[in-house]
């Protein structure tokens, strides 16, 4: 462990794990809602019951309280990508633009996020350094034609 007046960072094999904020007020407590994302995934129902769910983004928070438990626990799960991917300052920019498309589905807030996050990739046209050759290839097809009984066979 490294202990810094700010935070505090958690090694293994030199390798670091994670970090946490470090609290100097008297029984305050640092909660990071997004290490818990995976667990309110398992219990969608208990998530709004949870200490940290007021950490989460106002407008997660209105969506999962309005959401039913199923649309619940699958926003959650587009929720948990978003952290995963290290993006959540996009994951209420996703579910605004989903708002404003009207629909609020797990799958189409993952599509404003992959709209977001994701920059499209046009390649540049090929450039030939030459142009191409021309074969001169002209095959007869008298061979074909009387396979199919000559070239009167319509």
């Amino acid at each position: 462990m490294r202990i810094y007046y700010d935070r505090i960072e958690i090694f293994r094999d030199h390798a670091l794990l994670k970090t946490y904020e470090r609290s100097y007020g008297k029984n305050e407590e640092v909660i990071d809602w997004k290490q818990y994302v995976g667990v309110m995934c398992k219990k969608p129902g208990g998530a709004i019951h949870t200490r940290f769910f007021d950490q989460i983004p106002k407008l997660w928070r209105e969506h999962l309280q309005s959401a039913t438990r199923r649309e619940r626990k699958s926003s959650l799960l587009v929720l948990q990508e978003i952290v995963r991917d290290g993006n959540d300052d996009l994951a209420s920019d996703a579910l605004a633009l989903a708002h404003e498309c009207g629909r609020l589905d797990a799958d189409s807030i993952r599509q404003c996020y992959y709209m977001i996050s994701k920059a499209e990739h046009h390649p540049p046209p090929l450039l030939f350094s030459s142009k191409t050759p021309t074969l001169g290839y002209n095959p007869s097809l008298s061979v074909y034609d009387g396979l199919m009984g000559g070239e009167d066979h319509a």
